[in-house]
């Protein structure tokens, strides 16, 4: 047995209270291929942790594969030589498990060039990741690098910017579009995802049901499921709290929720509304 070395963040590196957590010795070798094809704030640093056991790592060459996206976004880089980033990315470390959270982007591309990969696809309903997604962003916009803080706007749109936790009249003025871009962006990428999957080989769950899918996520990847480590299933949870979506004209909000992302919400959650929410996450005092 050995232990990875690599670019990403390992299971023991990935809580808050590090002290408390095991350290698992990994395999020097690749077990099996597979990809946490969940968006940002589901769950990305759980599923990590639930295969400490394995070679697994959270956010692998973070701001390098999100630099090659952009350019592949913007044409500076085609599609080949982007399969190819893909391909070296991958070898780098032989991952068994590489949960990262811009996976999503380019789920077809790794269903076409990885034949063997399995695929997890974790999906949180709209105003849970909604309101963790601004907490996130408000809580490390001042200390994240300028490539960071391009890349949260991806999720919240131009309204956003890294300071607005520091100026409250600019952030009530600005969190209505911010929170229609998150809306936006949850709907057409989890859209894309499920478009995109390869469902022989995929095991979809919510974020709400991932500690009792260990079975199923150990069956999918084909190792017992007493290898996972479900005590690693709950990590990174935030705990500041701004209560934007309090802020935010109810009325509106709902209809902003139903118009991007009521067809999602019904198929898989189909009993939670936003008053629901609302009512289960109260404002912080």
């Amino acid at each position: 047995m050995g232990v990875v070395v690599a670019t990403g963040e390992p299971a023991a590196n990935i809580a808050t209270d590090r002290a408390s957590l095991p350290v698992y010795a990994r395999p020097a070798t690749r077990q099996f291929r597979a990809f946490n094809v969940g968006i940002a704030k589901t769950g990305t640093r759980s599923v990590a942790g639930i295969f400490a056991r394995y070679r697994s790592l959270h956010e692998l060459l973070f701001p390098e594969t999100v630099a090659a996206l952009e350019a592949r976004e913007r044409g500076a880089k085609d599609d080949a030589d982007f399969r190819a980033f893909l391909r070296w990315r991958d070898a780098l470390c032989d991952l068994d498990m590489d949960s990262s959270s811009y996976n999503c982007h380019y789920v077809d591309a790794l269903a076409e060039e990885f034949p063997d990969a399995k695929f997890v696809f974790v999906i949180r309903d709209c105003f849970g990741w909604l309101d963790s997604m601004l907490n996130m962003a408000l809580l490390i916009g001042p200390i994240s690098p300028e490539w960071l803080v391009g890349y949260l706007g991806r999720f919240l749109g131009p309204s956003w910017e890294a300071d607005l936790a520091d100026r409250p009249a600019d952030l009530r003025r600005r969190a209505p579009a911010m929170a229609e871009a998150g809306l936006s962006y949850w709907a057409r990428t989890n859209r894309f995802v499920l478009e995109h999957l390869a469902m022989e080989r995929s095991l979809i769950v919510r974020a709400s049901e991932l500690s009792d899918s260990l079975p199923r996520v150990a069956a999918l990847v084909g190792v017992p499921a007493e290898t996972l480590a479900p005590e690693l299933s709950r990590l990174h949870r935030g705990r500041t709290k701004y209560g934007i979506l309090h802020d935010l004209d109810f009325a509106w909000l709902a209809e902003i929720a139903e118009h991007y992302c009521g067809e999602l919400m019904r198929e898989f959650f189909p009993r939670l509304t936003l008053a629901d929410f609302l009512r289960s996450h109260p404002r912080p005092s």
